[in-house]
C-alpha cells in the first residue's frame, strides 16, 4: 500500500505454473466495508490499482486455472503506514 495515496496496487510477476492460469480475481475489502474486485490477466506485468484507506484494509486473491480449479492465493490485511 502506497505510504501517501493509500493505493493498493496488485502485479502478476510470472514463476512455475503461470502457463497454466487462465484468470486472477481480486477483491478488495476496506476498512468501511466497501468490497472492489477486479480481473487481472495472466501476462507477467500486468497491474491492478484499488484505492485503499488510511487504515487496514482486506485483499483477497483467487487463481483459476485451464483444467477449471480456482485457488484462493492470497487472504491478508494490508494495514496503512506512514513514512518514518
Amino acid at each position: 500500500k502506497d505510504p501517501i495515496y493509500a493505493t493498493i496496487t496488485v502485479i502478476f510477476a510470472g514463476g512455475k505454473g503461470q502457463i497454466a492460469v487462465t484468470d486472477i480475481l481480486v477483491q478488495v475489502t476496506l476498512a468501511d466495508g466497501k468490497v472492489v474486485t477486479g480481473h487481472l490477466k495472466p501476462i507477467k506485468g500486468n497491474e491492478l490499482t484499488f484505492q485503499g484507506t488510511k487504515e487496514t484494509d482486506r485483499i483477497e486473491i483467487w487463481v483459476s486455472l485451464n483444467d477449471g480449479t480456482t485457488y484462493k492465493t492470497i487472504d491478508q490485511l494490508v494495514p496503512y503506514r506512514t513514512r518514518g
